[in-house]
């Protein structure tokens, strides 16, 4: 069989690059913290016999990402993948093997470079054996070292990769998989506001030298739970290089794999969406080849086990603008927004939770950065998509949620640049799960569906309900059903608590010890079965729960001397209290003060400490009565403070 292969269709002329993407498939996602799939956990204390020997099955997941070890699986310089080494020539594809097990993969995650270019160019990866679509991943210059994230479907266990013209070698990392096989356990993504991690030039950190590695630890910042994520979602961008040089981003506690994330050549500002499993710590390290550069990492989101994700639909690739040819939008200029509806690409706002979008920034006039992100075009991000130099043509892959307004924002910091969008995927969150998912017997009742979610005070001992209403399932033996609760606790343990039978859209409870697990995150879906079939998973419910502050002390004092008082002054009083507990759930949030014991009016803490004013009136003995509470919820018992008003 012929290493290269001329398809029967072209794409574009080599002077006008073909910006946009191949179509792909990626995975589902969520917003907030993670609860963890519920397979071989056992059934409640207490559930009937006859309940505790059914085999319940977990929630249905499909669309699951599974990370692999980073290895490289393409190399046309050393005849990885390929049957002999050599550049790829214009015209022509090469067929490479995923190294999966064809009936398990459903699209795989790469990290794809194009290096040493003979001339202008766009490289398309595509399924094996499929027409050649009319759109790219990469798009490049003569010399130029390009990288890009790619996600695509894998056909007979292949994929291909087309070069339009000149000669370039191209190497391609596998860093996971996609599949919707039973058998095999993967993670759904959960998108979070982007948040600003790590960047080098800021707080005395400097650039990374030559075989230099910096740590960067992700789980508990930037919206990443401290327990229950199985990979990050990076965007990183390498700026200020002094030489060639290559950017590799592991998980912390591995042996550094040969493969790489970023490469570019001496004073480039180079991006990449970066997906990496994480440590066992919750920690990544980045690597530096040669030279020296500073690093910026912004987190966009993160992989969890819970099924409770949104399932990916591929619509293209398809072109949403092209500012070079668009009639409504235009080159965007220096603090140029544009507000671009979801449904350009096909897409209505219902039921669609993110986009996935190839962006690429051409014909800049400017050293600048792009910033994609959800709205109406407020509340825009201190993060950045791609980052360019002045005439440079860079394309990125951004997943991006999408709210209410159905808006997603891109935004050009300086200069002028044109853009060009391509959506390929879309995300939507489950339907046909239990729903009214409630805490009865806490203060927090309501489902909280962002994490952290509120605090709750937990008594150690006592069982606290989580309930739900179940939808009835059909194709089973009966239409009733068992709700299962899956409580992902905060070291990121999980139990399975089994509810009562109930009838379909009646509601149904269980309960739940939570002291047993400790203070903190916490997360919990449910979902319906009865032994055979399995409903979808219920949308997550996110609280932290606080089971071991106490307020220590509550004191009051005054401005005044006792006996100093006179009928008609303001005398000034002073709360104060003290607190203990594992968490920030024991930080004094607020006092209630009154002089009548069966009422109060609340007043919020700070520090500890709060201070009223009241105007003395009346003469004889007074009483201020006061209580304090922490942001967890825990209540002092009520103090008194008495002082004497006397007389003009």
């Amino acid at each position: 069989m012929d290493r290269y292969r001329t398809p029967a269709r072209l794409a574009g002329p080599v002077r006008r690059l073909a910006l946009a993407v191949a179509a792909t498939s990626t995975l589902a996602l969520t917003v907030a913290t993670p609860a963890i799939a519920a397979t071989g956990a056992p059934a409640a204390t207490g559930a009937p016999a006859a309940q505790q020997a059914a085999a319940l099955p977990p929630a249905a997941q499909s669309g699951k990402f599974v990370p692999t070890d980073p290895h490289r699986i393409l190399d046309t310089r050393s005849a990885v993948g390929v049957p002999t080494a050599g550049k790829v020539p214009g015209g022509t594809h090469i067929r490479v093997p995923v190294g999966l097990p064809a009936g398990d993969v459903k699209a795989v995650v790469m990290n794809v470079t194009v290096t040493g270019p003979s001339e202008e160019s766009h490289l398309t990866v595509f399924p094996d054996g499929t027409p050649l679509p009319t759109a790219s991943n990469l798009n490049f210059t003569a010399g130029q070292t390009v990288p890009n994230a790619v996600t695509v479907p894998v056909s007979n266990g292949f994929v291909d990769f087309y070069n339009n013209s000149g000669s370039t070698d191209v190497v391609a990392d596998l860093a996971g998989y996609y599949t919707d096989s039973v058998g095999i356990p993967g993670s759904s993504y959960v998108p979070v506001s982007p948040a600003r991690l790590l960047d080098t030039r800021s707080g005395g950190a400097g650039p990374v030298g030559a075989d230099g590695t910096v740590n960067l630890k992700v789980t508990g910042t930037g919206g990443v739970p401290a327990a229950g994520a199985t990979a990050v979602v990076l965007n990183v961008t390498a700026t200020g290089t002094t030489s060639d040089s290559f950017l590799t981003v592991y998980p912390h506690g591995t042996a550094r794999p040969g493969t790489s994330n970023l490469n570019w050549t001496a004073g480039e500002t180079t991006p990449n969406l970066v997906t990496v499993p994480l440590g066992a710590d919750g920690s990544v390290d980045l690597y530096n080849h040669i030279g020296a550069t500073q690093v910026v990492a912004d987190v966009f989101g993160y992989y969890q086990s819970s099924p409770a994700g949104s399932a990916y639909s591929a619509t293209g690739p398809k072109r949403m603008v092209d500012t070079r040819t668009s009639d409504i939008f235009h080159t965007l200029g220096a603090d140029g927004l544009m507000n671009l509806p979801v449904a350009t690409g096909g897409l209505g706002t219902t039921k669609v939770s993110a986009v996935v979008l190839n962006v690429t920034a051409t014909n800049a006039t400017d050293d600048s950065f792009l910033t994609v992100f959800p709205g109406n075009g407020t509340g825009r991000p201190s993060t950045s998509n791609l980052n360019f130099r002045a005439g440079q043509t860079v394309p990125n892959l951004v997943i991006v949620p999408v709210d209410d307004t159905g808006l997603v924002n891109v935004y050009n910091h300086l200069g002028r640049v044109d853009v060009i969008v391509d959506i390929f995927g879309w995300f939507s969150l489950p339907e046909g799960g239990p729903t009214n998912l409630r805490m009865p017997e806490l203060p927090a009742s309501a489902c909280a569906t962002a994490a952290p979610g509120p605090w709750v005070p937990v008594a150690p001992g006592t069982r606290y309900r989580l309930g739900a209403t179940m939808p009835g399932l059909t194709g089973g033996t009966t239409a009733r059903g068992w709700l299962v609760v899956v409580v992902t606790a905060p070291d990121g343990s999980v139990a399975s608590y089994e509810g009562g039978l109930a009838f379909p859209q009646t509601p149904a409870d269980t309960s739940v010890e939570l002291a047993k697990s400790g203070p903190g995150e916490y997360s919990w879906y449910a979902y319906e079965t009865n032994g055979t079939v399995v409903s979808a998973p219920s949308r997550p419910c996110y609280f932290q729960a606080d089971l071991d502050s106490g307020i220590t002390g509550v004191t009051i004092t005054s401005d005044r001397a006792p006996g100093e008082i006179v009928q008609g002054q303001q005398v000034t009083f002073t709360l104060a209290a003290t607190s203990v507990g594992a968490t920030e759930g024991q930080r004094i949030a607020s006092f209630c003060y009154s002089e009548t014991p069966q009422m109060c009016t609340r007043l919020a803490a700070t520090n500890g400490k709060a201070s009223i004013t009241v105007t003395a009136s009346g003469w004889g003995t007074h009483v201020q009565y006061v209580s304090a509470s922490t942001v967890s919820g825990w209540t002092s018992q009520t103090m008194s403070f008495s002082y004497y008003v006397r007389s003009n």
